[in-house]
């Protein structure tokens, strides 16, 4: 019998590659969750202020053995302070549950400084606390969903019917209300569970798939930065995705879609957002109109010969591509708006023939 539940998925986008078998059906597991934190294997992922710990030396995320945060901090804090994350895919771990289930036991760890004894303060002795920009796509899943987490539980610290305290359970996974007399705890779903909110992000192509719209948004952080990217926004209640692409198009352009693709999606730890990337047509004849939600300053049509030279620069110390000729700031490689340009790019070559 197999000792992975799962295979790793590979995906080339950052925060996408899932390096964990998250076992979530174990996380209500006592024996299992007392089992691997005993293991001398099992690593903590250190996060202030939900970024994480990071070997300055090689850029790699720091991940510690229990006797390491124990220099640093007490037994008491510390299980006050874990989320399981999962079980690190990894044929050699030593940890193996019920002869089924292996793999490096993960755990995230807040030692945020919230509180008077400055937590995280001694484990700046071991790396730095940084953005997630630099991190390698395996280490960035990681980072990604122990940051959602971190997110959420530090929204959700009061019950929303009642405004009792909420408890963590399940390993921090989920919350449920300390009021025992509160209407929460006596539903057939009793507890709460981590939100994620879909946005949908669209490249918009004409018909004949030569031209790419690049969006300007107006929202005063792009006033210096000048990105241009492609459409997005949040799914509403009982919209379904192509539904909510032809929406934001039009809220945000003016323009009509008849053909939405669904191609990816990306976690998007920014906070708690799922990005599902498409791309839909529309005719360039049409007159963009900007008036509707002002959210853009500028739309452009550019050929998709003159993007693929953008595309293929590398990004800048800002964090985006930046061309001096065309004047135009591209997303970096790192997101969903990058890959959806360059489909439609290399699209453009197959469909030119």
């Amino acid at each position: 019998m197999s000792t992975l539940a799962t295979r790793p998925i590979t995906h080339s986008l950052h925060y996408s590659q899932e390096v964990l078998n998250r076992v979530s059906f174990l996380r209500k597991d006592p024996q299992f969750l007392e089992e691997a934190l005993a293991h001398s294997e099992t690593q903590f992922v250190p996060f202030s202020d939900y970024l994480p710990l990071v070997n300055e030396r090689n850029g790699l995320l720091m991940k510690l053995h229990k006797s390491e945060v124990f220099k640093f901090m007490g037994p008491e804090k510390f299980a006050q302070k874990l989320i399981f994350l999962g079980l690190l895919f990894s044929n050699k771990s030593d940890f193996v549950y019920k002869s089924r289930y292996r793999g490096t036991p993960t755990f995230a760890l807040d030692v945020s400084n919230h509180e008077l004894d400055a937590l995280s303060e001694p484990f700046v002795k071991l790396g730095s606390f940084r953005d997630l920009n630099r991190l390698t796509l395996e280490d960035s899943s990681i980072v990604s969903q122990a940051r959602m987490y971190l997110q959420w539980l530090d929204s959700h610290n009061f019950c929303s019917i009642c405004g009792a305290k909420t408890l963590r359970v399940y390993a921090g996974t989920q919350l449920k209300c300390s009021n025992g007399g509160c209407v929460s705890n006596h539903r057939v779903s009793n507890t709460c569970f981590p939100r994620t909110d879909p946005v949908v992000i669209s490249a918009i192509t004409n018909r004949d798939n030569t031209k790419v719209l690049l969006c300007k948004s107006g929202a005063p952080r792009n006033k210096e930065r000048k990105l241009y990217s492609c459409v997005s926004g949040f799914v509403d209640p009982s919209e379904t995705l192509e539904v909510a692409v032809a929406r934001e198009i039009w809220e945000e352009t003016g323009l009509t879609t008849d053909k939405v693709e669904i191609l990816m999606s990306q976690p998007w730890p920014f906070p708690n957002n799922l990005m599902i990337g498409c791309v839909a047509v529309c005719d360039d004849a049409q007159y963009p109109d900007l008036t509707h939600d002002c959210e853009l300053d500028e739309v452009r049509w550019v050929p998709c010969s003159v993007l693929e030279q953008i595309l293929n620069q590398q990004e800048g110390p800002s964090g985006f591509i930046q061309d001096e000729n065309s004047g135009l700031n591209l997303p970096n490689d790192k997101s969903v708006a990058h890959m959806l340009m360059n489909y439609i790019v290399e699209r453009s070559k197959t469909s030119s023939h």
